[in-house]
């Protein structure tokens, strides 16, 4: 009976040690989507944007228009019966204005996704930092982004920095699966991992 006792007060000990340093981690979030669109750098790289998108799509129009304005003579000259020599010269001037136009049109949305990315993956780092940083300044355990479900519904909580990473149960979760984890491909866990090699 004194065995068991002591076998009690020992878990019981054990499971209010346990319970009171789970109670002094920290939890943070962060809206991130709110921090970057009020960045300046972001507000500015918007306006570029949407320059650069309004210059396309006025270039995009007068090309749109010569078509319509070309094609709408070729009607008449096939109306009229004009000669064939005629209109295949004036079929491949369409053509080529319509190719113009594909062409243009997908160059300079591949060239807007560029220039977006290549601009937003600063903005994207800085954040980045930026929330490591107030985590480990706050003395957070975890600081995690809420990000909405894209099917719609719950928000998605995603784990931006960890103080450490003892508290990544991935490889016993491949255990409990059958899975060799030391087999396992390994790859670095998130920002702050990136920030430790630098």
């Amino acid at each position: 009976m004194k065995k068991l006792t002591v076998l009690f007060l020992f878990l019981g000990l054990t499971a209010t040690l346990g319970f009171g340093q789970g109670a002094t981690e920290k939890i943070g979030y962060v809206d991130q989507q709110f921090v970057i669109e009020n960045l300046p750098e972001f507000k500015k790289l918007n306006q570029e944007i949407s320059v650069k998108s309004q210059q396309y799509e006025k270039i995009l129009k007068g090309k749109f228009d010569e078509y319509q304005s070309k094609s709408a003579a070729f009607e008449k000259l096939v109306a009229d019966k004009s000669e064939q020599t005629i209109l295949r010269d004036k079929a491949v001037e369409l053509e080529n204005l319509k190719k113009s136009y594909e062409d243009f049109e997908s160059n300079s949305m591949t060239e807007l996704q560029n220039y977006y990315s290549k601009k937003f993956t600063p903005i994207r780092q800085k954040v980045s930092e930026a929330v490591i940083f107030a985590g480990r300044q706050k003395g957070y355990a975890f600081v995690l982004r809420m990000d909405l479900n894209p099917d719609g519904g719950d928000i998605w909580p995603i784990v931006l920095y960890a103080r450490d990473s003892t508290s990544n149960l991935s490889r016993d979760i491949l255990k409990n699966l059958g899975v060799d984890s030391t087999a396992a491909s390994t790859r670095k866990t998130g920002m702050s991992q990136l920030l430790k090699q630098k």
